[in-house]
């Protein structure tokens, strides 16, 4: 099993909201701080996007995009328009029929925005986080632009019905959309340090690769640099610039993800679990974990310290 299938996995991704927002003349709005990564797809019109502190991103109709930090993305029809915060205030004193309206209708052409927020397990959210670049933009001319258009629509359809199964096919798809939008994100995640730009590096992706086959290895430096084929400094330089983590740092979190995985689910005694992820005694686990994570692994697997995945404000234009 490769990184990414391996992560995606363990976060079991779900889609926690879809909105629709439609736009029309002169306007603006920001969406909300989201608590999870955040995804859009103009299904008809074109617009402007700006995530906090980016540039202005040109959308036409066919275009989506996923916004790993949703704290203020913005849509509008060209840059310098006014911006109203989408709030609840605001989402009840302009939803018609379900569908958000910004501008006024009528004025010129109409632009509609479909969109959802990702939820993954609380514990290792940040997992995900890490794992994408702060901003995939894959345009509609795009090869995998069709393919993405495709699962967002069946996400929409999913999400809007009640049949059997609806949760489960909910994560499916959304695993598929997170791994189609990565894979699309290429020389986009070459300029940022994060799992992706180590998945697309030969010799860091080796490395990953040993770690997530035998997590519980007695790995070092030199052993890593080994399986990625360099000399330990070498490896060491590529590794931390690449990933944004020294390589001990990263089988640390990773090893920790999967201890909390097991823990919060009940898999193993504290010695089973403490070999599984690579310690010799559930006591240097027990240290290793409170330090890490912040309680000891007896409070954590009672629930006690799991961290509440925050629920969501408004996600319009989602």
């Amino acid at each position: 099993m490769d990184a990414l299938t391996d992560i995606i996995r363990l976060l079991r991704p779900q889609t926690v909201l879809l909105g629709r927002m439609a736009a029309g003349g002169r306007w603006g709005v920001r969406v909300p701080p989201q608590p999870g990564p955040a995804f859009y797809l103009v299904v008809e019109g074109r617009c402007w996007f700006r995530a906090a502190g980016g540039d202005d991103i040109a959308l036409q109709r066919g275009d989506y995009l996923l916004s790993a930090r949703p704290t203020a993305d913005t849509f509008v029809s060209a840059p310098g328009a006014d911006i109203a915060l989408s709030d609840e205030a605001f989402k009840a004193r302009h939803t018609v029929d379900g569908e958000l309206w910004v501008g006024e209708k009528g004025d010129g052409p109409v632009t509609r925005i479909l969109g959802g927020v990702i939820a993954c397990e609380p514990a290792n959210a940040e997992l995900l986080v890490g794992l994408m670049p702060r901003l995939i933009h894959v345009k509609a001319a795009e090869g995998s632009g069709a393919r993405l258009r495709s699962l967002v629509a069946i996400i929409r359809d999913e999400s809007e019905g009640e049949l059997p199964g609806r949760e489960v096919v909910l994560t499916r798809l959304i695993e598929v959309m997170l791994v189609d939008a990565l894979r699309a994100a290429g020389e986009v995640a070459s300029g940022d340090a994060g799992l992706l730009r180590g998945l697309l590096d030969p010799p860091v992706a080796r490395a990953l690769a040993g770690i997530h086959a035998d997590v519980g290895r007695s790995w070092t430096v030199e052993a890593l640099a080994r399986q990625a084929g360099m000399s330990r400094a070498a490896f060491a330089r590529r590794f931390a610039a690449t990933i944004g983590a020294a390589p001990v740092e990263y089988l640390l979190r990773w090893r920790m993800a999967l201890a909390k995985e097991a823990l919060r689910g009940g898999r193993g005694s504290l010695e089973q679990i403490a070999a599984q992820v690579g310690y010799q005694s559930a006591s240097a686990f027990s240290t290793a974990f409170s330090r890490q994570v912040g309680c000891p692994p007896s409070v954590y697997a009672r629930g006690l310290a799991i961290p509440a995945y925050p629920a969501a404000s408004d996600t319009t234009p989602t």
